[in-house]
């Protein structure tokens, strides 16, 4: 995968200090290469001519805090799979989810810290810890406490970087256009731009009614919106596979959003409907029709929300259950990636604290 960017982070330790080093015959205002990363050790070369100045360390995991290229945390209920309660396709989707960036920090030198929330709750959660990150991913899951969610504004408000998945966009109200607290307006309509979960007017060509999410989670088609945004200018497609997923709909529509810039959409046909479910009464959990979108930023926060995040499960079977995986498209991964590359990047350039 193209890196898209070069961090302001690494930039902290290269070009803001002038100093004489060994193998310099003079002063000047190093600029440094990339980090190269062993197993065990880091290195990297200043880039000005005739000046052969080498950083290097040693570290015990592929990458630390010294060579990293950014770090993010990671929120999600994820080690709780068959406790009452718990949406076991979410709770497998963080465990995966945290198992899998951490895989990607220590192959493409960023650092993932994972929180589980149903172990730990929102304390992590601070200005104080924020200060310490450049990326806040949300796994199913969004702020649940007064303090997490002022700290977590106060975040996205200043510039800060934010990727959502999935549920972390739930929300019913008692009427879709009233939030019931002030907080849930800001996240809901401001923030992720969607507003409620489902409520949105369904043709009578697929069905009537409204639309409110597919089921069984199933591998769909994906069409590229646009090339133009830093999460889809490496795709060299149009359309990709996604891994399989129970797709939500949102009451707000975001095509007619000029806040909002939709990434990625599902378009399904009747030959090619969404879901599979096949219980009698339940044909509204099948999409023949229709444009949903998948992905989006928030033109005026740091944010991509992406409605992946529910595998395929067995719900009776624990642990034993899990039926496939999020993280097996290639597109949609390299998506996920560049989308992950790019929020930091900006957040570099934007955060003010």
């Amino acid at each position: 995968m193209k890196k898209i960017f070069k961090l302001a982070i690494v930039a902290v330790f290269a070009v803001t200090l002038v100093f004489s080093a060994v193998g310099c015959s003079r002063k000047h205002a190093h600029k440094w290469g990339d980090w190269e990363r062993t197993e065990t050790s880091h290195t990297r070369k200043c880039k000005v001519k005739n000046c052969g100045e080498i950083q290097s360390g040693n570290h015990k995991d592929s990458v630390c805090d010294e060579c990293a290229e950014f770090r993010a945390i990671g929120f999600g209920f994820a080690d709780c799979i068959g406790l009452q309660g718990v949406d076991d396709a979410h709770a497998d989707f963080a465990l995966e989810a945290n198992e899998w960036f951490t895989e990607r920090g220590k192959e493409l030198g960023f650092i993932y810290y994972a929180v589980d929330t149903y172990k730990s709750g929102w304390d992590d959660l601070t200005e104080a810890k924020l200060r310490e990150y450049d990326l806040v991913v949300l796994l199913n899951d969004k702020p649940g406490t007064v303090t997490a969610r002022t700290a977590f504004r106060e975040y996205m408000d200043k510039g800060g970087a934010c990727m959502a998945f999935h549920a972390a966009g739930f929300a019913m109200w008692n009427t879709p256009d009233t939030p019931p607290t002030e907080w849930d307006g800001w996240f809901s309509n401001t923030l992720l731009r969607c507003g409620v979960y489902g409520n949105r007017p369904r043709g009578e060509e697929d069905g009537g009614g409204f639309y409110w999410n597919t089921w069984n989670p199933t591998s769909e088609p994906m069409t590229v919106e646009t090339s133009e945004h830093f999460a889809t200018a490496n795709l060299d497609c149009d359309e990709f596979i996604s891994a399989p997923c129970e797709w939500y709909e949102w009451y707000n529509d975001l095509y007619e959003d000029k806040d909002t810039t939709v990434l990625i959409s599902m378009n399904p046909t009747p030959e090619n409907p969404a879901g599979d479910d096949k219980r009698p009464g339940m044909e509204h959990q099948v999409w023949r029709g229709g444009r949903h979108p998948i992905a989006w930023a928030n033109n005026n926060y740091n944010m991509i929300y992406m409605n992946f995040g529910h595998n395929l499960r067995n719900y009776n079977n624990g642990d034993e259950g899990k039926q496939s995986k999020t993280f097996s498209s290639e597109k949609q991964n390299q998506f996920t990636l560049d989308a992950m590359f790019g929020l930091v990047e900006a957040g570099a350039d934007k955060i003010k604290w």
